[in-house]
């Protein structure tokens, strides 16, 4: 196996002492032994410092970096930084991987002369019990600009850096935005599949994601909407600026849905004078989005765009009811 390409493996770390066992027992285990395995602690206050030296004791593969706290998007960017591999792959501490997780994002590229593997999650919560059902279909192959438009769509292809591997070199001038405190891989990933030629995904539960009651990403509060916000306005000028995906209604009636997602949310949990700047700067940005016809995205996001950006105590009422 060590005449295969070398895999960094990237695992940020905030005070995971309850999860770090299993995720580490699960990476340290990998049928793909060829392995550099990138811990970056961001500033942990609990024993997680404790598990990972001892399994670096064991193993030597581990390598341990440390960073004040300062968020998840800087301890990727240190690891991928760090990373001395042919491939990057990440792995959250609070999740834990399959023994053929890395050997079957290897498998796929190797097959197919791809740049980007994909490979399942299971949702799960603390107890290992199913959460959600993402419909399954068979092992598909994409060229990069059709992988790119539905990572833009959000749903067959998902903006989560986990449960891929990607040629390091695709990390090179793209940085996770270290001004957000979550989606953060929103407004990441479309910048790395915009590298890709080739991109393959396979049907298969190699990953196991664990959701957390209240965390950021769930418990969307109107600072965490707000930064979903940024993120999607980061998707949205991306997308504008490209010649290849011009125009295409799922990707705008995506774009448009979380948006309207994101500013009921901060309507409802704010008054009137919280986040005046904010409010106002989201109304701004649907300026943008008044050139599209009723015929391009339906006559319900035609009328509430329209509302809020021209009558905004108006749309302020409705969908405070």
């Amino acid at each position: 196996m060590n005449n295969h390409p070398l895999i960094s493996l990237i695992i940020p770390c905030y005070n995971a002492e309850r999860s770090l066992e299993k995720c580490l027992d699960s990476v340290t285990q990998q049928s793909y032994s060829h392995l550099e395995i990138i811990i970056v602690d961001d500033g942990s206050t609990d024993n997680s410092s404790k598990i990972y030296v001892e399994f670096q004791r064991r193993d030597e593969r581990i390598k341990i970096f440390h960073q004040n706290n300062s968020g998840v998007s800087k301890a990727r960017n240190r690891g991928v930084k760090a990373a001395t591999g042919d491939y990057i792959c990440f792995v959250d501490s609070d999740d834990w991987v399959e023994p053929d997780y890395c050997a079957e994002l290897y498998r796929l590229l190797l097959d197919e002369n791809a740049d980007i593997s994909i490979i399942e999650a299971s949702y799960e919560d603390e107890k290992g019990n199913v959460v959600f059902y993402k419909p399954i279909s068979e092992e598909k192959v994409f060229d990069g600009k059709q992988a790119l438009a539905i990572l833009l769509e959000d749903d067959v292809i998902q903006s989560h850096p986990w449960g891929k591997l990607y040629r390091s070199s695709f990390f090179k001038n793209v940085n996770f935005p270290e001004n957000l405190k979550c989606f953060e891989d929103y407004s990441t990933l479309f910048r790395v599949f915009d590298k890709a030629m080739k991109v393959v995904r396979s049907n298969k539960k190699l990953y196991h994601y664990i959701q957390h009651e209240g965390s950021l990403s769930h418990d969307l509060s109107p600072e965490t909407a707000y930064y979903f916000y940024l993120a999607i306005s980061e998707v949205f000028k991306f997308w504008q600026s490209t010649t290849d995906i011009k125009n295409e209604p799922k990707i705008t009636k995506n774009i448009i849905r979380k948006l309207l997602m994101v500013l009921k949310r901060i309507l409802r949990q704010t008054n009137k004078e919280e986040m005046r700047i904010e409010k106002e700067e989201i109304r701004q940005f649907f300026k943008s989005l008044l050139k599209y016809s009723v015929a391009e995205i339906g006559i319900e996001y035609y009328f509430y765009l329209r509302l809020y950006y021209y009558y905004p105590n108006l749309y302020t009422k409705l969908i405070s009811k």
